[in-house]
């Protein structure tokens, strides 16, 4: 006779605090991974949030700028060279525009050598905000800097014009220019600056450029108008020769 296998009560227990134990670990884990879940939530919540503030822009469409100058509004733009000049060189632009930046690396420093620097002529520079959202994040940054002083303009406006980026994608936003501005212009006041891009302080000023571009009828950028005669298609050559013609 063989004999048989009968369970010892104290074996009962022990199966008993092993389920326990496997029941508390399994509810430890499943904790765990709820905790992680949130966790993940809440920092994707974040990413997205800071996402949507970096690509929220200024809203022209909801901005009035007033009654539209009849001509360019010389006295509260940017300017170079002597403001008495007999030629005035005046261009519509968009940091975003990539013909914007081959006229002012190409054919703008032929002219500044040539007109601006030797007093025959004056240059203007007006904002025109249309291509994409950004554009206008770009322009009033440009705006901001003017109004603090004129020299953070044209340092800001070179600046711009070498670190163009593609045209298709949302470069020139707010986090880009404000780096930008504190790395490569130690001179401007960093905060005051931030400040008064983030509360959108000139937007008005930006708005009544792209008006003034609208009652000019200027169609894309860059125009350029030589006292008072729309270049569409600027070039060296043509606005030279409209020059010499009318200053002899």
């Amino acid at each position: 006779m063989g004999e048989s296998k009968r369970k010892n009560p104290s074996d009962q227990g022990t199966h008993r605090n092993k389920s326990v134990q496997k029941t508390a670990s399994r509810n430890k884990t499943y904790i765990g991974i709820i905790i992680s879940l949130i966790v993940i939530a809440a920092m994707t919540a974040l990413i997205v949030m800071n996402n949507k503030s970096e690509v929220e822009y200024p809203d022209l469409s909801k901005v009035q700028a007033g009654d539209i100058p009849e001509d360019f509004d010389v006295q509260n733009q940017p300017v170079l060279g002597d403001v008495n000049a007999p030629i005035q060189i005046v261009e519509f632009s968009d940091y975003k525009c990539p013909y914007c930046k081959i006229w002012t690396e190409e054919v703008f420093p032929r002219l500044k050598s040539e007109y601006i620097d030797t007093g025959k002529a004056n240059f203007v520079y007006v904002d025109m905000a249309f291509l994409a959202p950004d554009s206008v994040m770009a322009a009033l940054a440009g705006e901001t800097l003017y109004q603090m002083n004129p020299e953070y303009f044209w340092t800001y406006h070179e600046l711009m014009t070498e670190q163009q980026g593609d045209k298709h994608t949302e470069w020139a936003t707010y986090s880009f220019i404000t780096k930008l501005v504190e790395k490569e212009m130690p001179e401007v006041p960093l905060e005051q600056f931030k400040a008064d891009l983030k509360s959108e302080k000139y937007i008005q000023n930006v708005k009544r450029d792209l008006d003034i571009a609208d009652k000019q009828g200027v169609n894309g950028t860059p125009t350029i108008f030589v006292n008072g005669v729309k270049f569409e298609e600027p070039n060296f050559e043509d606005i030279k020769a409209f020059i010499d013609q009318n200053t002899k």
